[in-house]
């Protein structure tokens, strides 16, 4: 008899709703269009890149050196008509504008502002699509709370910030690839 009435117990919580709080939707179903647009030109970008010829890994430094420099030329070749605004689009830009100043108006606003001071924030530079990362500049990273709003990136890429622009870098090749001219305030 105990066993059919654990049999009846466990059949019945089956048909007991698991939560009672609204169901949650996927972060890709509520990303903005922007957002999709973004990550299909940031994979055009990675298939042009991947079509290059690719070089064995060293430990020497001479050489990785070189190899940075022959693949940024390589990019450099292959997008020659490269402009800003290729990736970061007008609409791109404004949807990467809102979350930037939204998280510098926010409760963690000064939070925010003390990782890019702690970061060696880089001066302003003249920047260029196709453009050198300065060799002899740090790689100012955007804070977590920021990239957490952000799309993610694939690897070889990240975003990074110099003066008050907004940078999208190729940091194998210590490539400018767009930019956001003034996005941070």
């Amino acid at each position: 008899m105990g066993a059919i009435v654990w049999f009846m117990v466990l059949a019945g919580a089956a048909l007991i709703p698991v939560s009672a709080s609204p169901q949650q939707v996927s972060p890709a179903s509520v990303d903005p269009p922007a957002w999709r647009g973004f990550n299909q030109r940031v994979q055009q970008y990675l298939v042009l890149r991947k079509a290059l010829p690719q070089q064995r890994t060293t430990k020497r430094q001479e050489e990785i050196i070189d190899r940075r420099r022959a693949l940024a030329q390589a990019i450099r070749e292959s997008r020659a008509e490269a402009k800003q605004g290729d990736i970061f689009t007008p609409e791109i830009s404004e949807q990467f504008l809102k979350v930037i100043r939204s998280a510098f108006q926010g409760s963690n606003a000064s939070n925010v502002r003390r990782t890019i001071r702690q970061g060696e924030p880089v001066p302003s530079l003249h920047l260029t699509v196709n453009g050198a990362y300065p060799q002899h500049l740090p790689l100012t990273t955007v804070p977590p709370t920021l990239l957490l709003r952000l799309p993610q990136l694939p690897e070889r890429l990240a975003y990074r910030i110099v003066g008050h622009d907004f940078v999208l870098q190729d940091t194998e090749a210590r490539l400018v690839i767009d930019y956001i001219s003034g996005a941070l305030p």
